[in-house]
């Protein structure tokens, strides 16, 4: 177990901090407040997970923690830069350079291969014929599909093709894993699978933010945030430590762990 000195020591580079985010869909009679007033601090080399039910905020979360989007008012700074207010082109920019996505539906194009299929988006970025092989080939054998490198999609279990899907997010080592109900189409071991390279990928020194609806997934990470009806209700740390500094701390493990029980 951690102790406050080395847990101190680890989370001590802040690389997400939001304030008083807030995103409105709708505006006027009929506005629906997807995210009502979220804070949250995440530091470097956090394995975090987002957990809530469907309608609760988390995907609208995720989509502005992945600078899909961008909040109605609020900031949102990456490594101390303001993205809240950022164009569609310097978003794009940031999310190329700084962050990997995994999503349920592996997103992959299905009459290209694994490997076609990683180096793709490097040609966007980029990246040369030579290094993006290069980077296409050793993301591929990170997540144990060298042998697979010229299956098509139809060709692979769910398993293979969300490591597929890894191995794209990786490839150009970006420092934040987004990982999006990554293991909802799987089975049980594909899942295992899954959660065990996003481990390894976490003590690499990566930060990695899961958003899920399952309990168990969640309690992989070691933080687990709770948000309902757009608002963090509890943020917690598998180690019994209370939020990272400049989370309010009226919300504590008391309270999540009231919350959970009343559900």
């Amino acid at each position: 177990m951690e102790t406050d000195e080395t847990l101190n020591k680890t989370l001590s580079k802040t690389l997400i901090e939001i304030k008083d985010m807030r995103k409105i869909y709708n505006p006027g009679e009929n506005e629906v407040h997807a995210l009502d007033g979220v804070d949250l601090t995440i530091c470097e080399q956090e394995f975090v997970a987002i957990i809530g039910h469907s309608g609760s905020g988390k995907s609208t979360l995720m989509n502005m923690l992945g600078c899909l989007d961008v909040p109605t008012t609020g900031t949102y700074l990456l490594h101390g830069i303001d993205v809240s207010d950022m164009d569609d082109d310097e978003l794009s920019d940031i999310r190329n350079r700084e962050i990997g996505f995994i999503f349920q539906g592996f997103n992959l194009i299905q009459n290209l291969t694994a490997v076609e299929n990683v180096t793709l988006p490097l040609i966007y970025r980029g990246v040369g014929k030579k290094e993006r092989e290069e980077l296409a080939l050793k993301a591929l054998e990170k997540v144990g599909l060298s042998h697979r490198l010229d299956h098509k999609p139809a060709q692979m279990s769910g398993g293979q093709q969300q490591r597929v899907a890894i191995a794209r997010a990786i490839a150009q080592a970006p420092p934040i894993i987004l990982a999006d109900e990554p293991t909802g189409n799987l089975d049980s071991n594909s899942t295992k699978e899954i959660l065990q390279i996003l481990r390894e990928l976490h003590s690499e020194g990566r930060t990695v933010i899961l958003i899920t609806h399952d309990n168990e997934i969640a309690e992989q990470a070691d933080r687990v945030i709770k948000i309902r009806d757009g608002r963090i209700v509890s943020d917690t740390r598998r180690t019994g430590q209370d939020t990272v500094p400049g989370h309010d701390q009226a919300i504590n493990q008391e309270k999540g762990m009231e919350d959970e029980n009343n559900e």
